[in-house]
C-alpha cells in the first residue's frame, strides 16, 4: 500500500471513530449490568440508580406525612414518587389545577400565585415544602423581595426541598401556559448560603440545551455522556444542570 492510499483512508477512519466510541460505551454498560468483571462492577456503581433525583426525593419524603408543593405544574415529580395523596398542591395555572382535581391527584389543590398568596397562615402546617422546577419561572427580584425562602422555611416542620436548573435556561411556553417561560437564574450558592445541603443532578450542564436535551450528536452519544457525568456533578453542583437542595428546619 502506498502513502497516497494511506492518506486517502485516514478521513474514513476518523469518520468511523464516533461509532467505535459508542460501541465501546455500550459494551461497558452491558458488562456493568451483567457484572462480568471487576471493572464492570465499578462501572455499575458509577451508573447506580442512586443518582436520579427522583430517588432522592422519594427518600427525603419518606418521613413526611404532609407535604406542600408550590408550583405543581402538569407533570409533578411528587406524583411520580407516589406522594400525591399526602400533598397539597398549589399552582397559578387554572387548567393544571382543574386537571389534578379531576384526576384526584392530590389531597387538595389550590389555585394561587405563590408570590402573592398568604403563606404565613400555613406556618408549621406541613412536614415538608417542595419546589421543583419553579424558581426559574419567578422574577428573582420578587423572590428576594418577599424573602420566599424564609417564608417556606416557616411552613415546614421538617424540611424544605428545592430542585432548580443552574443558570439561565431558555424555555418555550407549553400548554398555552404563559407562566412556563423562564425569567430568572439561580446557582447552588443561592441555596448553600442559606443553609441548604446541595448536590448536583441530571448531568454536566454544558452537555445539555433547551428542555434538557443533549447538545451533541448523535443523540445516543450525547445521552451516554450525560449519564456518565451524573456521579461527577453530584459532588460538584456548580457544574451540574440542576441543583437538588435540602434544608432541615
Amino acid at each position: 500500500m502506498n502513502n497516497k492510499a494511506i492518506v486517502l483512508k485516514i478521513p474514513m477512519l476518523i469518520g468511523l471513530l464516533p461509532l467505535v466510541i459508542i460501541w465501546q460505551l455500550l459494551v461497558f454498560i452491558y458488562n456493568a449490568v451483567n457484572g462480568i468483571s471487576v471493572t464492570a462492577t465499578i462501572i455499575k456503581g458509577w451508573l447506580s440508580n442512586d443518582y436520579p433525583y427522583l430517588v432522592w426525593l422519594k427518600r427525603d419524603l419518606a418521613d413526611c406525612e404532609s407535604i406542600l408543593e408550590l408550583g405543581c405544574g402538569r407533570y409533578s415529580p411528587l406524583l411520580k414518587v407516589g406522594a400525591g395523596p399526602r400533598t397539597v398542591a398549589v399552582d397559578i395555572w387554572k387548567p393544571y389545577i382543574n386537571m389534578h382535581r379531576a384526576a384526584n391527584s392530590y389531597s387538595r389543590c389550590i389555585e394561587a400565585n405563590i408570590l402573592t398568596m398568604d403563606l404565613s397562615k400555613y406556618e408549621k402546617a406541613f412536614d415538608a415544602v417542595v419546589i421543583c422546577d419553579v424558581l426559574e419561572h419567578l422574577p428573582r427580584e420578587e423572590v428576594l423581595r418577599i424573602d420566599l425562602f424564609k417564608a417556606i422555611e416557616k411552613i415546614a416542620r421538617k424540611k424544605v426541598i428545592l430542585f432548580t436548573p443552574n443558570g439561565f435556561i431558555e424555555n418555550d411556553k407549553v400548554d398555552g401556559d404563559p407562566y412556563q417561560e423562564h425569567v430568572s437564574a439561580w446557582e447552588p450558592e443561592d441555596y448553600a448560603s442559606r443553609g441548604y445541603k446541595v448536590v448536583g443532578s441530571t448531568g454536566l450542564r454544558w452537555l445539555m440545551g433547551k428542555a434538557s436535551l443533549p447538545k451533541y450528536r448523535p443523540e445516543l452519544l450525547g445521552q451516554l455522556l450525560i449519564l456518565f457525568s451524573q456521579p461527577l456533578v453530584y459532588w460538584f453542583p456548580n457544574i451540574a444542570w440542576h441543583s437538588y437542595a435540602v434544608k432541615e428546619v
